[in-house]
Order: C-alpha cells, then structure tokens, then sequence
C-alpha cells in the first residue's frame, strides 16, 4: 500500500451532498482582527489543512474550500476571529471521510 502526503490524502476528502462550488461555510473568519491585533496568527500554522495562509506582507487569508472540520483553528484563535457552527448532518452536510 502506498503511502499519502498530506496533500494526496486531503484531496480524498469530499463534503456530503455539495459540490464546492455550493460550500456553505461553517466557520467564518474575521481576518480583519487576524491582520490588526493578533499577536501571533497561529492559525497559520496550527491548521493541518493549509487553509490559513499568510502572504509575503504578513497578511492572514482564509480559505474555507480545504478545510477538515477539526476544529483546531476554533481552539487556537484567541482572538475571537474564528465564528465556527459545526455543519448540520440532518441535512447532509459536512465532510466526508473516506478512510476512517
């Protein structure tokens, strides 16, 4: 058996009844508290998903498109810029995992 990169094994995720051009996000991100009093932006790097990125001039983006639901960012930010809802599963939303 083969062994995945983290990039191979995030492209084996897929969201329950949506294609990704219909994401209704379940996290929203203030980027503008990111980018004007947090400290550290640690959700650049705590986010095993890569959705967090910091540009060249130390600006924070969000990309929810990638994400995992693991929560992880909702911990790490103390800055109340992270406004997560955990996706609904009644109506069929929310990552699907396919190995486990």
């Amino acid at each position: 058996m083969k062994l995945l990169d983290l990039t191979e094994r995030l492209g084996l995720v897929s969201y329950r009844n949506q294609a990704k051009s219909d994401i209704k996000p379940h996290i929203v991100v203030d980027t503008d508290i990111c980018n004007s009093v947090c400290p550290h932006k640690c959700t650049t790097y705590v986010c095993p998903a890569n959705c967090y990125t910091m540009d060249e001039e130390g600006q924070v983006h969000f990309q929810v498109e990638d994400c995992i639901e693991c929560g992880t960012c909702m911990y790490a930010c103390d800055q109340g810029a992270v406004d997560w809802n955990y996706p609904d599963p009644e109506i069929g939303r929310g990552v699907t995992w396919n190995f486990g």
